[in-house]
C-alpha cells in the first residue's frame, strides 16, 4: 500500500495539449485564419486536421480482442483499470493515456505488439488524438480479460486534453518519412517523464508538418 501510495503523489498531470478545441484543414494541409498565421498538418487526424487518420490497417493477434472504446486512464485512481498505477503502464508520453482492456479466448498466453506511429482516434475531433512512438509489447495471459494501461504522445497541439470522460479507438500506424526516422532515433531508448516531454516538442513539430529539424534530431540523439 505504501508504494501505491508512493506513486500516486509521485504522479502529477502535465498541461497536454491546448484546450481552445480550434479545427484545422479538412485533409492534413494547412488552414488560415486570414492574416499572417498559417496552420499546418503532416496529414489527416494529425496537427491541426480533424479528419480521420489514414496509413497502415492495424490488426490484433487471432484469438485477441480490444473493447471498444477505449476509455481514458487516470494513473492517480486507476479503478477503472484494475487498480494498475503508472508503474505498470506501457509506452511513454504524458499527454494521452488510455486503459486497453483486452480478452484472450484461448488458453495460451498471446503476445501483441502495438508499432510505433500507431494513432489513437478520439472519438471527440476537439479532444486531442495519441501517438505511439516506439515498439510497446504487452502480453496478455491465456482466457482473461486483461488490463493495460498505456502512455501516448498528443498528435494535436491545438485540441483539448484527453479528459476521463473521452474515449478511442484504435487507429492505422503513420508512415510518413519524418515520423519513421523519429522512430529510428528513439528505437531502444528509455524515457523518462523529463525526456517525454522534450520528445513530446518535436511530436508536435512533425505533426505539423514542419519537417524534423537539426535541433529536433539533436534533441532525439541526446536522450
Amino acid at each position: 500500500m505504501a508504494k501505491r501510495m508512493g506513486v500516486v503523489l509521485a504522479v502529477a498531470l502535465l498541461a497536454a495539449c491546448s484546450d481552445d478545441g480550434e479545427g484545422g484543414g479538412p485533409d492534413g494541409g494547412t488552414t488560415s485564419d486570414g492574416g499572417t498565421n498559417t496552420r499546418k498538418s503532416l496529414g489527416p487526424g494529425l496537427g491541426f486536421s480533424k479528419e480521420d487518420p489514414t496509413g497502415q490497417p492495424f490488426t490484433l493477434p487471432p484469438g485477441l480482442t480490444l473493447e471498444n472504446p477505449i476509455i481514458a486512464y487516470s494513473p492517480e485512481d486507476p479503478v477503472d483499470c484494475d487498480d494498475k498505477y503508472s508503474d505498470e503502464a506501457n509506452g511513454s508520453g504524458e499527454e494521452v493515456r488510455v486503459c486497453l482492456i483486452f480478452n484472450n479466448t484461448t488458453n495460451a498466453p498471446i503476445t501483441v505488439t502495438l508499432p510505433p506511429g500507431l494513432v489513437l482516434v478520439s472519438t471527440n475531433d476537439d479532444v486531442q488524438n495519441g501517438i505511439t512512438v516506439q515498439t510497446v509489447t504487452i502480453e496478455v495471459p491465456p482466457g482473461e480479460r486483461y488490463f493495460a494501461p498505456m502512455f501516448a504522445y498528443c498528435a494535436n497541439e491545438d485540441r483539448s486534453t484527453t479528459g476521463l470522460d473521452d474515449r478511442y479507438v484504435l487507429g492505422p500506424t503513420v508512415q510518413y518519412k519524418d515520423f519513421q526516422e523519429v522512430f529510428s532515433l528513439l528505437a531502444g531508448k528509455q524515457l523518462s517523464r523529463e525526456k517525454a516531454a522534450r520528445v513530446q516538442g518535436v511530436v508536435h513539430n512533425v505533426s505539423q508538418g514542419l519537417g524534423l529539424s537539426a535541433a529536433d534530431r539533436s534533441i532525439l540523439q541526446s536522450l
